[in-house]
């Protein structure tokens, strides 16, 4: 691997990408100069506060609270049935003589005239008239629309708060994944300067035999030990470039563009300390706890509600049905006379029974009925391919998790024969055993060497916090 490649698989170390950290020396500084006012925290720290702080998460909650009155109207819908009214207005008043309509048969007024017209408005007096109506129609039986609608609604909150679940592994993840992509950089720019620190003795050990005309490096040699150095410049400008990049995502999920700046902890990042388990071991969590796979399961036994709401469509409603009504207009002879119907002056009517009432949606319900259905099919086939889906993520993060841990072990032995091989050159290179070259050849070893690990260790710990996201954990 040449380093420019090396350089490139550091760039792609952004908090969305690949990258990696590796264990150094456990009591070094980190290479970058963080701001005083600036608040470090570790990783537990950073996931808290992209928790409490996520609007993704507030907007969540304010569906869960929506969903939650959409059970609750689903309880009280039954009630729905219950309505009163009440009208006052003014009428033309109206007396007439009861006894004589009682005995006689004919509609006359007091004074024994004729009865005035309604239409003879103008010249007669107003008064009020008030009328009140209590009435109500409650469901008793329903063949289990009832039962079924309240089924559907609380399933479909159970899957939306799976949901909520699913955005909350999102975050975790998103988080370490900028967390690590820093503590990546870091260590690159550690390492960088160290291999700086033994060029720049290189270097000035070449200029210095030039000039005294000493030992066996030339021109060429010094020319070569310069570009060096800049390809290292470079270098350092990518791993800058990658922290910048992972800072700004880390204090965006942490606390928005307006919040605290916020830092990671000033220690060496290692590997996590978790250990991988048996693949068969993640599966097994997945399908317990993986939130899309539960709100998938939610969803249908909401849409199994559905299709029997349909079916008890084809039934009709059993209610209790009552009502209470009265009316007064006092300017009005109140007449209760057969034959006569007073609508301005009754007493307080009840009535109390039973009814049926069914729509006669017979076309409707049927194809109702076949929409449930088929939806239902349609989310029960991509519940297949979602299992399937899950299963292939855990897999693929097991084995990219395995394979980064497994050539993390052999890249250890490395670090310690190239940490042996660059100390080595640099001493025989002061008593003038070793050229120039080899001091080149070396560090270019010894950043390749870095390079892998710091990928590596990054890779590995960002599989496991893929692991935790892909099983649900």
């Amino acid at each position: 691997m040449t380093l420019k490649k090396i350089a490139a698989m550091m760039l792609a170390m952004s908090v969305l990408g690949t990258g990696g950290v590796a264990e150094e020396i456990a009591t070094k500084k980190t290479a970058t100069r963080v701001p005083a006012n600036v608040i470090r925290l570790t990783l537990a720290a950073c996931v808290d506060r992209a928790m409490t702080n996520s609007g993704t998460l507030a907007a969540q909650r304010h569906r869960l609270a929506m969903l939650d009155a959409q059970v609750k109207q689903v309880f009280w819908a039954p009630f729905s049935g219950i309505s009163m009214s009440a009208f006052g207005s003014f009428v033309p008043d109206l007396e007439v003589d009861k006894e004589r309509l009682e005995n006689e048969g004919v509609l006359l007024g007091p004074d024994g005239g004729p009865v005035g017209a309604d239409d003879d408005y103008l010249n007669r007096s107003w008064g009020p008239t008030l009328r009140f109506e209590l009435k109500a129609g409650i469901p008793v039986y329903t063949f289990g629309k009832i039962s079924n609608a309240k089924e559907a609604a609380t399933q479909a909150r159970a899957a939306k708060q799976a949901e909520y679940y699913r955005f909350e592994h999102q975050i975790r993840y998103q988080v370490a994944q900028a967390y690590h992509a820093i503590a990546g950089a870091r260590e690159m720019l550690y390492t960088i300067s160290k291999g700086k620190q033994h060029l720049k003795q290189a270097r000035d050990k070449v200029e210095k035999d030039l000039q005294n005309q000493e030992g066996t490096s030339t021109e060429i040699d010094l020319i070569k030990l310069k570009v060096f150095e800049g390809e290292v410049v470079q270098y350092e400008t990518q791993s800058l470039e990658i922290e910048r990049v992972g800072l700004a995502a880390l204090r965006f999920l942490v606390g928005g563009a307006d919040g605290p700046r916020v830092d990671i902890v000033d220690t060496p990042q290692t590997r996590v300390a978790e250990t991988l388990e048996s693949i068969e071991t993640y599966k097994d969590t997945a399908l317990r706890h993986r939130p899309e796979l539960k709100a998938l399961r939610h969803a249908v036994k909401a849409l199994e509600a559905k299709v029997a709401l349909r079916r008890s469509d084809f039934w009709p409603d059993l209610l209790v049905v009552g009502g209470i009504r009265r009316a007064w207009t006092p300017g009005r002879t109140r007449l209760d006379t057969w034959g006569l119907y007073d609508n301005y002056n009754f007493g307080t009517a009840y009535a109390v029974g039973i009814a049926i009432n069914y729509k006669f949606d017979l076309g409707l319900d049927v194809y109702r009925l076949e929409e449930a259905k088929a939806e239902l099919a349609a989310l029960t086939t991509d519940q297949k391919a979602a299992l399937e889906g899950v299963m292939l993520e855990v897999e693929r993060t097991y084995h990219r998790a395995a394979a980064s841990r497994d050539a993390l072990l052999a890249q250890e032995k490395s670090k310690r024969l190239v940490k042996g091989w660059v100390a080595a050159v640099l001493q025989n290179q002061a008593t003038g055993l070793s050229s120039a070259k080899d001091v080149k050849d070396a560090l270019t070893e010894y950043f390749k060497v870095m390079a892998q690990i710091h990928k590596l260790t990054h890779d590995y710990n960002v599989s496991i916090a893929q692991m935790h996201r892909v099983t649900g954990e």
